[in-house]
């Protein structure tokens, strides 16, 4: 069951990420998605991403 979610939260949080063109890291992607009414916390974005291989990029 917790696989379904986090398939389902990964793929939200690619779009969001590609969006963002790339700039979006985890707190910024959970407060999006929060808006849009999903339930996760910042921790689990972070990891979902890491599985993914997302990373916010830096400011210069």
């Amino acid at each position: 069951m917790r696989a379904v979610r986090d398939t389902e939260l990964t793929r939200q949080i690619t779009e969001v990420h590609a969006t963002s063109r790339g700039t979006y890291g985890a707190p910024r992607i959970h407060a999006v998605l929060k808006r849009g009414g999903a339930l996760c916390g910042r921790r689990r974005v972070a990891r979902l991403m890491r599985v993914a291989g997302l990373e916010g990029r830096h400011r210069r």
